[in-house]
């Protein structure tokens, strides 16, 4: 079936009239004038309340809702106030099961418990261009390489392993241990350990006594052994002593302004300032025990996905830690799937593992403002206790901003001098509106960070190797170390929230992957000078500079072909625009206008070109966007568990 706007206009109406996406910036009484389709091609958003996040966020959204498949969700919202539509959308669309719809190169052959099965889609389908249509947007593709693929579920990084040694995978991201990689290579698969963004850490449920308690909270971030734990799993991941959603990553760390990360204080190992900090909170210790101020001795039932091995193996050194600190724990392996879907989102727990940050950093947005599902026994709608670093407490509010004023403005508010409280949702709608570079933007994120070193919703254990398996009869990755400077290979092997297995899948949409002795297309190209001259959006993505990021003569010493100098020029242009603002001086009401511009073929799975602009005139493909649908099903799957995957070459 085509792509067309319809598609795109069923997502964004069910979603915010029936689920209130992108409130307060729009309204759900009033989606029919601000979601509108002008033909099958276009879409227009308007914007009533300015923020700059939320078309980016629109932008790169995956489009889930073929129109013939949702038109009758559309049609019935159409009839309903915004209760009815907010009833009708938990009773009625989350139980609503569709029909398989993709926009990918390949198609689904097979689908079982266990495992899917891919095949690339035919050049022409009746005359109609499939992957002739794909190869126009991605022209050094490689996909006739691996025309087939199968992905795997399974329940860990061990049953992993078993997929590779019985030869039923022959790429995966897995979290290995030392001993259990070198199991692998014995058996001739390859290995890349290099940096990554993810950390991990535990968070206390703050509903249980004494874990309410911000002394309480804090003397566990620094009882904890972070050097012992990252040991137990072969030091692989590196320790993280920060209390703030940020991995210990050097370029994460840099991208901070100063004047934000000044006030991020680490914790580490210390169990005299944890003794002082519980004795503050009435605790007291007798015997190497622990106990409450009214003498019930303190226990905690920490729990872990039992199918992450990596993670159930160091969570083990952080139990036995806290147990010789004083305070005796017990570590339950929760069945993986169990954990993800019920336990740990539902808040059924003491203390449980979970992520600290998958940031980018000081410009990633999409995650900062919302850390909170990291910690999801904590109530939004309830005020937390705050306080500065410095142990003092002012206020903090923000009652306007360019083009939005916020419902409620409050974010901190002070009882005393030095004791207060924030309130998290005023936090993240405020924040919704601003922008990188903003005063606004940094001193909200000051706020945040203040709120996790005192509060500690999670304490920070280790910042995650980035860990890839892989065969090297199927798939020659030393040239990405060679050649390349790393920041220019990381987006191969990494996406945007971290998952890494879907985005190996692009590798082969770029060019970028092939077995020994074939040339990559995207090699070719650079090595000729072809990739600067047709596609210079890829090697502006991939950050790809000749002889700066990616070395070409390498490259031809490498692969023994050929290479031709490349010059490129950085042009900076600036441009001046101008925003149509109603009234903006005195009601802070702007007018914010989104067109989108669709153009595919499809059968069962779609390509499609998609231009959109907001706020003023700017065309922006975001074909990638759209494709991320046939991929999203992966990203779903590996939250909850681990994932291997096997290309099949010709």
């Amino acid at each position: 079936m085509p792509f067309t706007a319809w598609d795109v206009y069923a997502q964004f109406y069910i979603g915010v009239k029936a689920f209130g996406w992108y409130v307060p910036f729009l309204n759900q009484s009033l989606v029919d004038e601000e979601i509108r389709v002008l033909n099958n091609y276009t879409i227009e958003f308007i914007f009533y309340e300015r923020s700059p996040q939320q078309p980016y966020y629109i932008l790169t959204s995956w489009i889930e809702t073929p129109w013939p498949v949702w038109k009758w969700a559309v049609d019935a919202l159409k009839t309903m106030n915004v209760t009815q539509a907010m009833v009708f959308g938990s009773n009625n669309i989350t139980k609503f099961v569709a029909p398989y719809w993709a926009l990918s190169p390949y198609y689904v052959t097979y689908v079982s418990p266990t495992y899917q099965t891919l095949e690339l889609e035919p050049m022409y389908y009746n005359g109609v261009p499939l992957l002739a249509s794909w190869i126009k947007i991605f022209p050094f593709e490689d996909w006739y390489i691996y025309p087939k693929y199968t992905k795997w579920w399974v329940g860990g990084n061990t049953q992993a392993m078993t997929a590779f040694l019985a030869r039923k995978a022959n790429l995966g991201f897995i979290g290995l241990s030392l001993q259990q990689e070198a199991t692998l290579n014995a058996s001739g698969f390859g290995e890349y350990n290099g940096p990554h963004y993810a950390t991990n850490g535990y968070t206390l449920n703050p509903n249980i006594y004494p874990f309410n308690i911000p002394q309480v909270r804090q003397a566990f971030c620094y009882i904890i052994n972070r050097t012992a734990a990252s040991l137990a799993w072969g030091g692989l991941y590196t320790p993280d002593p920060y209390p703030v959603p940020v991995a210990n990553f050097p370029p994460s760390i840099e991208s901070y302004p100063s004047s934000v990360w000044s006030i991020v204080t680490p914790c580490s190992t210390n169990w005299t300032k944890a003794a002082q900090l519980l004795e503050s909170a009435g605790l007291y210790k007798k015997n190497g025990q622990w106990y409450l101020p009214n003498g019930t001795p303190l226990t905690v039932t920490l729990i872990a996905p039992s199918g992450f091995t990596d993670w159930m193996t160091f969570t083990s050194v952080v139990a036995t830690t806290l147990s010789q600190f004083g305070i005796k724990t017990t570590l339950l392996g929760m069945d993986t799937a169990t954990y993800w879907s019920t336990i740990f989102p539902n808040g059924e727990y003491e203390m449980a593992i979970t992520w600290l940050t998958w940031s980018r950093g000081y410009g990633d947005f999409g995650f900062l403002s919302w850390p909170f599902w990291t910690f999801p026994a904590f109530n939004l709608s309830k005020a937390w206790p705050f306080q500065w670093p410095n142990g003092t407490c002012t206020p903090v509010t923000i009652s306007s901003l360019p083009g939005f004023t916020p419902p409620n403005g409050t974010i901190v508010w002070c009882v005393n001098s030095t004791f207060g409280y924030i309130n998290l949702t005023n936090w993240h709608t405020v924040f919704a509106a601003t922008a990188p570079g903003m005063p606004q933007y940094n001193e909200l994120l000051k706020v945040l960070f203040a709120w996790y070193e005192y509060y500690m919703p999670v304490i920070p254990n280790l910042t995650q190797n980035q860990q890839f398996n892989y065969d090297p009869s199927d798939f020659d990755i030393t040239w990405w170390v060679k050649c390349l400077t790393l920041f220019s290979w990381v987006p191969f092997v990494q996406g945007p929230w971290g998952e890494s297995l879907p985005i190996m899948l692009w590798n082969a949409a770029f060019g970028a992957i092939a077995p020994p002795g074939v040339v990559p297309p995207l090699v070719e190209a650079a090595a000729n000078g072809s990739l600067w001259k047709i596609d210079p959006q890829l090697a502006s993505f991939l950050g790809w500079v000749p002889d700066k990021t990616v070395n070409l003569a390498c490259l031809s010493s490498y692969f023994h072909i050929p290479y031709t100098p490349v010059t490129t020029t950085t042009t900076t242009t600036t441009t001046t625009t101008t925003t149509t603002t109603t009234t903006a001086t005195t009601t802070a009401v702007s007018t914010v206008t989104s067109t989108a511009t669709v153009t595919s073929t499809v059968t069962t799975t779609a390509v499609s070109t998609t231009t959109a602009v907001t706020t003023v005139t700017v065309t922006k493909p975001v074909i990638s966007t759209a494709l991320v649908i046939g991929i999203v099903v992966i990203v779903i799957i590996v939250a909850a568990v681990a994932a291997v995957i096997a290309l099949r070459r010709r």
